[in-house]
């Protein structure tokens, strides 16, 4: 494990705070599942543009190969 360092709106931090409270969690592990999540989902988001651009393929093609 390595340690980062960054500051947080301090209503932010609040939440996470009575969310962790309330659901017997560390912050921590709330933080890496975040940041995880947000990479994941950037990553999907990378994909889906490039496929937006093409190439496009026939739906009759698509279907032949089912």
């Amino acid at each position: 494990m390595v340690t980062i360092t960054n500051r947080i709106d301090p209503e932010l931090k609040k939440s996470l705070d009575r969310y962790c409270e309330e659901h017997g969690l560390k912050a921590q592990a709330v933080v890496q599942e975040a940041i995880a999540q947000w990479l994941e989902d950037a990553e999907d988001l990378e994909l889906i543009e490039q496929r937006r651009q093409g190439p496009w393929v026939d739906w009759e093609e698509v279907r032949d190969d089912l």
